[in-house]
């Protein structure tokens, strides 16, 4: 390999990298739990934003100190081929984790009621016991 190869390589998985895009925040409704103040659920939402978007390889706080940290998430993401739509899922569903498990109100998703029974055949019979015996008993 040419020595002028190298650094087009990594110039070249830099510019891939920063072509996939990173959620902006969550694309669901969460509303602040029965016992939350609207500053509690703030303070909640800022940090559960934090924790979703280092879940999906984005950069958080304590990943900023560290350069090296940056570069190969950011070379990861490019490589393992996650589209837009499936770090937005990520994102979210990490998301409402986090904002559950702070108490408060999420989405729930899927059928909430159980479905109705179902009915019996037509020539379904019930077991029902034989009748007492009439007359005297000894």
């Amino acid at each position: 390999m040419k020595p002028r190869s190298v650094p087009l390589l990594m110039a070249a998985a830099l510019v891939v990298g920063a072509c996939t895009a990173m959620p902006s925040g969550p694309s669901v409704m969460v509303l602040p739990g029965s016992h939350k103040t609207f500053d509690q659920f703030l303070g909640d939402d800022h940090n559960c934003r934090q924790f979703a978007l280092g879940r999906v390889g984005g950069v958080s706080s304590h990943q900023a100190s560290s350069t090296a940290a940056v570069s190969s998430s950011a070379v990861g993401a490019s490589s393992s081929g996650d589209s837009e739509y499936s770090a937005q899922y990520q994102y979210d569903a990490a998301y409402i984790q986090c904002m559950y498990a702070s108490g408060h109100r999420v989405p729930v998703y899927g059928q909430m009621l159980a479905a109705p029974p179902a009915t019996p055949p037509a020539n379904y019979k019930p077991y029902s016991p034989p009748p007492a015996p009439q007359g005297d008993v000894p």
